[in-house]
């Protein structure tokens, strides 16, 4: 204020203004912000947001007038909202799950248009794809919050256009297509480019021009049948014609009998293909077979098999051997004729047969030739005569006469045994090279009546001298047999 004018010591007078919220008394009516105080609220966080009681005051720094703040200590949270469930955490809430909050809670969202929060990949601006091939489709995954199900297009039949129209995950999946039977079977892809030459200038050579289309099978051509297991002729018939019939062949010599058993390309073991045996139970009998029979000079031989029919084999009868080198008589051995010459044990036998040389002069002016014939020339010499051996049966001095030695020294003693049990009495024994009849050469029996009395016999306990021993009943025998 200024004092007033002409007096410098006055007081001055006030200088009055509108009031004004400055806690002045601006106009000068002694009271201070009347009339233009407010109701405001605090701000302590300055984020012009106020909270808390209301108060009539200035609107200055910390104050504000308005209570929209729900969280005065936190300049970045002022305005309390509506906040909904992100459980599958793609940014998008469950609208029928919601938290009214001052600020968003952990696992919230300000978006409440998720149409399945339990499946992050289904939210609003997704695309669903289900089936595959031709019938593939796509649709949004959420529409006005439902979640729409997704339904493949219905397959068709596959053909050839390079596409799944059958809907397995594979293009053009048809069977191989096949054709012909037999050698002329063949089997094709059923989609192929079919590939033709066209013109398409006149100047120009035909360009080769393709299209993918179904497949055409062509038969292979057929060839002659043989026999290998196979319908070459492609007639629908395997070997045709050309195999073999064949019978059975027991004996195994390649050749069968009887009806026929099969018809193969290869004949099968205990089989022949043809039926022509005439003994199917011996090898040795088949056609081409000689039989033969007999030995020598009876040996035949004949066809095994003539038309069919098992021919017999009769040996031709013997003869009498004679030297012809041959064997006549069928024995089996050729001129098997033999001499003998000599008597007793000089006597030898040789063969009759032999060859007979001599000196023969064939041309005047040359040396002689010996000439050599088979015939009945055997020569038998006969062994030398020894001095006779008696009681032997042979005549070794070879006079005809075994036994007839004149030598007495030679002789030997014969006992008469009567009652045959090989002893021979000694009392009445004779000297002789020819041995009587009913004697033997061992003497020393003491009863030449009873067999059951000889040297080495048994002694017994019955009053006898058994053994012959001239003691009777000796060694105790009688006792042994009391004490039995």
């Amino acid at each position: 204020m200024l004092p007033p004018p002409g007096c410098p010591d006055c007081e001055p007078e006030p200088i009055c203004d509108p009031e004004i919220c400055d806690g002045v008394d601006n106009d000068c009516d002694g009271q201070i912000d009347e009339g233009v105080r407010r109701t405001v609220y605090r701000d302590a966080d300055g984020d012009g947001k106020g909270a808390g009681a209301a108060v009539q005051g200035c609107v200055d720094y910390g104050w504000v007038t308005n209570n929209t703040d729900c969280n005065d200590s936190n300049a970045s949270v002022w305005q309390a909202g509506r906040f909904y469930r992100d459980a599958d955490g793609d940014g998008y809430g469950n609208p029928n799950q919601w938290q009214d909050s001052c600020g968003i809670p952990a696992g919230y969202v300000t978006d409440a248009t998720d149409c399945n929060d339990a499946n992050a990949g289904v939210k609003p601006g997704v695309i669903k794809s289900c089936g595959v091939g031709e019938c593939a489709r796509t649709v949004q995954a959420c529409v006005n919050g439902v979640e729409q199900a997704c339904v493949p297009k219905p397959a068709t039949a596959e053909v050839c256009d390079k596409l799944d129209n059958n809907c397995n995950g594979v293009v053009d999946d048809l069977p191989p297509i096949t054709c012909g039977t037999g050698y002329c079977q063949r089997t094709v892809a059923a989609c192929a480019d079919v590939c033709e030459l066209v013109e398409t200038n006149p100047n120009k050579p035909p360009v080769e021009v393709c299209e993918w289309m179904a497949n055409s099978c062509t038969p292979g051509p057929a060839r002659a049948e043989t026999c290998n297991n196979i319908d070459d002729n492609c007639n629908g018939t395997i070997d045709d014609g050309v195999m073999t019939t064949y019978y059975r062949d027991n004996d195994g010599d390649g050749y069968g009998a009887g009806a026929p058993i099969g018809m193969a390309c290869t004949v099968p073991g205990g089989a022949a293909s043809n039926a022509s045996d005439c003994n199917d139970h011996d090898f040795n009998v088949k056609p081409g077979a000689v039989k033969q029979c007999g030995v020598g000079e009876c040996r035949v031989s004949v066809q095994a098999c003539v038309n069919g029919v098992e021919q017999t084999c009769t040996p031709r009868p013997p003869g009498v051997e004679i030297c012809d080198k041959a064997d006549n008589d069928c024995n089996g051995a050729v001129d098997d004729i033999t001499i003998a010459c000599g008597t007793g044990a000089c006597r030898r036998t040789a063969p009759a047969c032999g060859e007979l040389c001599e000196m023969v002069e064939t041309q005047p002016d040359k040396p002689p030739k010996e000439v050599c014939e088979w015939g009945e020339y055997g020569l038998c010499t006969p062994g030398a005569p020894s001095a006779e051996v008696c009681a032997n049966d042979i005549d070794e001095d070879c006079n005809g006469i075994a036994d007839d030695s004149s030598n007495s020294a030679a002789w030997l003693t014969f006992y008469p045994d009567q009652d045959h049990d090989g002893y021979g009495a000694d009392w009445n024994s004779t000297r002789a090279c020819y041995q009587p009849m009913g004697t033997v050469r061992t003497g020393g029996d003491c009863d030449d009546t009873r067999a059951d009395m000889k040297p080495g016999a048994a002694e017994v306990c019955d009053g006898i001298d058994n053994n012959c021993s001239g003691t009777l009943d000796e060694g105790n025998v009688c006792d042994q047999s009391l004490c039995q």
